[in-house]
């Protein structure tokens, strides 16, 4: 299944939804819990932890719930507080996007109470059983009804119901099947970050494309999955007329706020504190505060720290006497602290603390913080694509009169992956070329450096005879190095330098089958003069032809870059036979190229920053690093890794060069705004 797509423009609840037993309209709420339109925050409709809450409600709790809402008989049709139905067992799921859990799994018992199925599909999904109450009610408003009909029953969520006026998908009609996959659709926006995420987006006001959208900061993942089970958002007319309609209104996540609010957000016990400081530091700002509340004086409760476009979940369970001294009883155990990794420049930093019962959260401040940079110096070095990149990567490093230059494919990535260290370690530009020609810029940035030699990293498949043929009208010396495939040619590179006579104490272990370890280990080993050699990381055994080179290399010391998912754990073990190994990861590239540098690079004051979704950059600018002994680190597109910025931060990097135009590496990178 792809999106929800059901937007109820006029949501079940509303005095337009007709229902048998009457006309149902949202109850306005009395004087001292009336709601304001103007409450409505459309980029955070409802916290992460009240949605994402596997454990919100009990069973009982469910069914109390459902009785008084349902104080009297129900139709011919039964209502839910009565409602059996036959269940389906459904096995665990996971999304095939990230692999994170979506739903375990959900066992039937044969026929079960709607309280039965909402308590149980709460726990195998991890959403709450409140959002699912509220969800039947602005889809079909089955909490207050009493009377519904087959059909209301039967699109109970609004799940695969198209909101252009298709038919709802019969393969989900069914009570249970729409609370089962209404609820996995609800999770699966989150776990496996599909369609809008937390962020800017455009949410449009109606179906009718001139009634026109708003731009919407979504500032976390529960209202990012509200927005794409109902992809719509209130207008100021209907916010307006918070219990009515309104000219190009849509109405479903208005009456998912105003119904969880009525039900479970009253005005009553809620938590108290202070944000107390915000203070901005070099890429980081820190903030401490206390919160408390009183319906649980012994429970730390969580306190949601918020600023431009990040927000984060802390318990407030640290020493802080001022809790104690406002709220009598309470301890002194209610403070929170924290730091956290900031884009630089000016921001508003605001705290809120989350109730835990009865009540609503509530603001504890909001205070505007500068935030500094480490980085004085930066600057971005690119061209029209990754040849003409590596180009300019040479003008601005390399005078004419360079010993040697070396030429690889910029078509795919094995054999300049094993070429980055060496011309590191030689000081040596590193060119790309196609298989079938030397592009003519490459050509003339050779004919300027006028090298003494070219090496041709790769067999002839990768640079052909004729481009081969190309080079020897800039050099008098043209020589190629390769061997059988990546691995071989991996080898026959690290040969060419290293030996007996040139012994290489350390080597630095990749797989070959994909480049984003290998490009953080490639500078790194040319910093270290020490070869990178690529690896079929499945393997448990190491291949012959790689114990001859280390051996022949003189090495004892074995750098392996990547997890065992890279290189497997009997592929580690077995290296061990030839010195001490060292591996080093993170849970993703990103992480595994900030621990690489911080191991090869503890007092770097400069660094390189290159995308870390395609490696031409990364390779060719990988050679100057290495040559200059700075780090070279992988982003993403759009923002910087906090693991990254920290390192970046500890080393005290004051000149930072990106590789790379926008397309690879965008504003958001060049702010340094961490992710």
């Amino acid at each position: 299944m792809g999106a929800r797509n059901r937007g109820r423009l006029v949501a079940a609840g509303l005095s337009l939804a007709l229902l048998v037993g009457g006309l149902v309209a949202i109850q306005s709420p009395t004087a001292a819990q009336a709601l304001d339109g103007s409450q409505f925050n459309a980029g955070h409709i409802i916290d992460d932890s009240k949605f994402y809450d596997g454990n919100a409600l009990s069973q009982a709790q469910i069914q109390s719930f459902l009785e008084s809402k349902q104080p009297g008989a129900c139709g011919a049709n039964g209502c839910l507080k009565s409602y059996v139905t036959p269940t389906t067992s459904q096995p665990s799921r996971s999304s095939s996007a990230t692999g994170n859990l979506v739903c375990s799994a959900y066992p039937s018992e044969g026929n079960e109470s709607a309280a039965r199925i909402i308590f149980k599909v709460q726990q195998a999904c991890g959403i709450s059983a409140r959002v699912i109450l509220v969800t039947l009610q602005k889809e079909e408003a089955l909490i207050t009804g009493t009377s519904p009909t087959l059909a209301n029953l039967r699109i109970a969520m609004g799940y695969a119901c198209p909101d252009h006026g298709a038919v709802c998908d019969t393969k989900y009609y069914g009570f249970f099947n729409q609370i089962y996959w209404g609820t996995w659709q609800l999770k699966v926006y989150k776990a496996g970050r599909f369609a809008r995420q937390p962020g800017v987006q455009e949410v449009a006001y109606s179906t009718v494309a001139s009634c026109g959208s708003k731009t919407v900061n979504v500032d976390n993942y529960a209202t990012a999955a509200l927005y794409n089970y109902t992809p719509y958002t209130p207008n100021a007319a209907a916010l307006a007329n918070l219990y009515g309609t309104a000219p190009c209104g849509a109405y479903g996540n208005r009456n998912f706020w105003v119904y969880y609010n009525q039900w479970f957000g009253g005005p009553s016990g809620d938590p108290t504190g202070a944000l107390q400081t915000v203070t901005g530091a070099a890429n980081s700002l820190s903030v401490t505060g206390w919160a408390v509340d009183p319906d649980v004086l012994g429970t730390a409760i969580n306190v949601r720290v918020r600023g431009n476009g990040w927000s984060t979940l802390i318990p407030a369970g640290g020493a802080n006497a001022a809790a104690d001294a406002a709220v009598p009883g309470a301890g002194p155990n209610h403070g929170f602290a924290m730091t956290v990794t900031a884009a630089p420049g000016t921001q508003s930093v605001c705290a809120d603390a989350e109730n835990q019962s009865l009540g609503t959260d509530i603001n504890l401040g909001c205070t505007t913080v500068t935030v500094g940079s480490v980085v004085t110096s930066s600057s971005r070095v690119a061209g029209t694509d990754r040849y003409d990149t590596a180009v300019q990567i040479s003008q601005k490093n390399f005078a004419a009169g360079v010993p040697v230059a070396y030429i690889a494919s910029g078509e795919n990535f094995p054999d300049a992956l094993s070429a980055v260290p060496i011309a590191a370690a030689r000081r040596a530009p590193l060119l790309l070329a196609t298989s079938a020609a030397v592009p003519a810029n490459v050509l003339a940035e050779l004919a300027r450096l006028q090298p003494q030699q070219i090496v041709v990293v790769g067999g002839p498949s990768a640079i052909s005879a004729s481009a081969f043929a190309q080079l020897s009208s800039v050099s008098p010396s043209v020589v190629r190095i390769s061997g059988t495939d990546r691995f071989g040619t991996s080898i026959a590179v690290g040969s060419s330098l290293y030996g007996p006579a040139n012994p290489a104490t350390t080597a630095y272990i990749a797989t070959g089958a994909n480049f984003p370890d290998a490009i953080s280990a490639a500078s790194a080993a040319g910093s270290q003069r020490a070869p990178l050699l690529l690896v079929d990381g499945s393997a448990t055994a190491v291949p012959s032809a790689i114990a001859d080179s280390l051996r022949s290399f003189g090495v004892t010391k074995l750098v392996i870059v990547g997890g065992e998912a890279a290189i497997s754990a009997g592929m580690t073990s077995a290296l061990g036979a030839f010195g001490t190994v060292t591996r080093i990861a993170g849970p993703d590239r990103y992480s595994t190229s900030a621990s690489v540098n911080a191991a090869a690079f503890p007092a770097a004051t400069s660094a390189y920053l290159a995308t870390g979704t395609a490696y031409a950059d990364g390779l060719t600018g990988g050679a100057v690093a290495g040559a200059n002994s700075v780090p070279l680190f992988l982003s993403p597109q759009s923002c910087v890794p906090a693991s990254v910025i920290d390192q970046m931060v500890r080393t005290r990097t004051a000149t930072l060069t990106l590789l790379g135009g926008a397309s690879a590496l965008g504003d958001g990178v060049s702010g340094l705004m961490p992710c």
